[in-house]
């Protein structure tokens, strides 16, 4: 099946799980992405003959200026058998008379809750297909509806065994003070004093931007992760790495901070005290924390049991099986 993928993201753009597809997003030329925060990825055999025609059929695309740096046209898009677009209503409002020609999924990715279902329901009436990343948006009082619901995946064989042999404790967040300034500050209240090392671009005394490999090393040899942004939202990229990982977690408890609407969904996954630990305090998390760096045999009897639930969740196998389900649904093999 082929595919045309508009995304927002470049880590999650790892998607399409086999079929031919045509990225409009950080991996739309070949070479390293632009943020080179992730290996290579596959773009099947045909992308370099889809690229000629792309630029043959008058079609144009800026990843830093997708709204206004894109040119598509109809005889483009009936080149695929449906497009993906990643959380963007507004570009596929732009674009719908090229999109229009064959059918339109909006991808959600777990944000924006709370302040775009208006412009989903608009896109349902016009006919596109709302595939949700979370159970828990259907929470959202303003909820225009769902027709699938699949995760984003992560492949097991991606991540290393986990040795623990690296006594810290490890947590990913890129501008973790700029984007969740209190939850930052629960981080660093539960961390003080503690070997603790915090990846991701934006974090002043942080290890910065940290290279594939590198991650899936530390992964691999810090005895344990701590997971304590984003807490009211269904985005949970790096605590679904760490879960796959099979390095211990201690989770915050999104109830530490008052929300009028809280939509995580770690708690509802995790089984606290066997597949992960819930702390519901600073103090809490101190003391877990503590307690997987002072026992590693612990820790990996928790990060085993974290794994095997990752793999149910998110393990590529499942969702493979889902995406296949979903767009047979909507495209008849052939």
């Amino acid at each position: 099946m082929r595919i045309l993928y508009v995304s927002i993201h470049e880590i999650l753009e790892y998607d399409g799980l086999g079929h031919q597809v045509f990225p409009l997003g950080y991996h739309h030329l070949r070479g390293a992405p632009i943020g080179g925060m992730r290996p290579l990825l596959d773009l099947g055999p045909e992308h370099a003959e889809l690229q000629q025609r792309f630029e043959a059929m008058g079609c144009q695309y800026d990843v830093f200026n997708p709204m206004d740096g894109t040119v598509l046209t109809p005889e483009f898009v009936a080149l695929f058998d449906l497009t993906i677009v990643m959380m963007n209503p507004y570009f596929t409002h732009r674009f719908a008379p090229a999109l229009s020609v064959r059918p339109v999924v909006l991808r959600t990715i777990g944000q924006g809750l709370d302040e775009w279902e208006g412009e989903y329901a608009a896109l349902r009436q016009w006919g596109v297909r709302i595939l949700r990343y979370a159970q828990v948006e259907s929470e959202q009082p303003s909820f225009c509806g769902a027709d699938g619901l699949i995760r984003f995946y992560k492949d097991p064989a991606d991540f290393p065994t986990w040795r623990g042999d690296n006594p810290a404790v490890l947590s990913f967040a890129a501008n973790f003070a700029d984007r969740y300034p209190q939850q930052f500050a629960l981080w660093r209240d539960a961390t003080d004093g503690l070997p603790a090392l915090l990846g991701g671009p934006g974090n002043p005394q942080g290890l910065g931007r940290v290279a594939p490999a590198e991650q899936a090393e530390l992964l691999a040899g810090c005895r344990a992760y701590f997971y304590c942004s984003g807490l009211e939202l269904p985005y949970t990229l790096n605590f679904i790495e760490a879960w796959m990982a099979g390095i211990p977690l201690v989770v915050m408890d999104e109830g530490v901070l008052p929300r009028a609407h809280r939509y995580s969904e770690i708690s509802r996954l995790i089984t606290p005290g066997t597949d992960a630990l819930l702390a519901r305090s600073t103090t809490e998390a101190r003391i877990m924390l503590q307690g997987l760096l002072a026992d590693p045999e612990a820790g990996a009897q928790i990060g085993a049991a974290g794994r095997n639930s990752a793999i149910r969740y998110f393990g590529l196998a499942i969702i493979a099986e889902q995406w296949r389900g979903f767009l047979d649904a909507i495209v008849a093999p052939t």
